[in-house]
């Protein structure tokens, strides 16, 4: 198994596991389930770490679709751009990471953690997602031809 198969079988982790962690924390604000909110925490934190492992194999697939024999229906021309804005995955997950760890630390001691702190992860989230879904479209225009209309550089 090559990172390029290693890629293709995580580079969707980072975008499911952001909206369930999106979710859970909304649904667990919403219903005043604190258990789930934790939970949603705990899935953010995942979600960063699925990213990582997404940008380091998808830099190292990269390499190899770059510099080996063309493929048919894959376009290289545009793994730059997916690989420019993978980046950004990294910085917005890291970002919601490490406000999902103060949260939980925050809210460990006290009975009720701060309900801010829980909108504020939401909102983290949403940014988190919408970068998410943008590098999974450009990710999608390498191999798919229906998906290379639907986002410009």
């Amino acid at each position: 198994m090559s990172f390029v198969h290693l890629h293709l079988a995580i580079n969707h982790s980072p975008l499911y596991a952001t909206l369930f962690a999106f979710f859970f924390i909304l649904i667990g604000m919403m219903i005043r389930n604190r258990g789930i909110v934790t939970a949603g925490l705990v899935i953010t934190i995942v979600a960063a770490l699925c990213g990582v492992a997404a940008y380091y194999t998808g830099d190292q697939a990269a390499d190899i679709i770059k510099s080996g024999p063309p493929i048919a229906g894959v376009e290289k021309t545009v793994i730059g751009p997916h690989e420019d804005a993978a980046l950004f995955v990294l910085i917005s997950s890291g970002v919601a990471a490490g406000l999902a760890l103060i949260t939980l630390f925050v809210g460990r001691r006290r009975p009720a953690r701060p309900r801010w702190m829980e909108v504020v992860m939401v909102i983290v989230l949403l940014w988190s997602l919408s970068v998410v879904v943008r590098v999974a479209l450009l990710g999608g225009r390498i191999h798919h031809p229906e998906v290379r209309q639907l986002i410009t550089r």
